[in-house]
């Protein structure tokens, strides 16, 4: 993963019909489940400028110009805890991995969002608080 690399969703002036929805797939990895298992949030970005960007953070990690906050997801992941499994390092070091899906339903007045993880043998699905609007 580069840091700092912005995503497009969905390009200025695109028309979206009430049925625009686009999955993306996220893998975070935890050292410890203690105290690290648990909130899981994701800041949805919008670029303001002209043209496209394929940068939305500089080296330091300070936000760009035209790059602004929409909103935030926010979803308890605590009850994963359970499915995931140790996995081991090259350097064998102890590390959990979750791995998870949000899609997200563009069109009507409000942004809403589905995640979906596996659970050892089936989909579970959560609709995460949107904040911040």
């Amino acid at each position: 993963m580069i840091d700092g690399v912005f995503n497009t969703w969905v390009t200025k002036n695109s028309v979206i019909g009430e049925e625009v929805s686009k999955a993306f797939g996220y893998r975070h990895t935890y050292k410890t489940l203690d105290r690290d298992l648990g909130t899981f949030t994701l800041d949805i970005h919008a670029y303001d400028g002209e043209g496209d960007t394929d940068w939305g953070w500089d080296e330091s990690g300070n936000i760009l110009p035209n790059i602004r906050r929409v909103c935030t997801l926010v979803a308890d992941l605590s009850g994963l805890r359970r499915f995931l499994k140790v996995q081991k390092s090259p350097e064998g070091h102890e590390f959990w991995e979750i791995e998870i899906q949000v899609k997200v339903l563009f069109g009507g007045t409000a942004l809403k969002a589905r995640m979906t993880w596996y659970e050892g043998v089936s989909i579970s699905h959560f609709h995460p608080q949107v904040t911040d609007i």
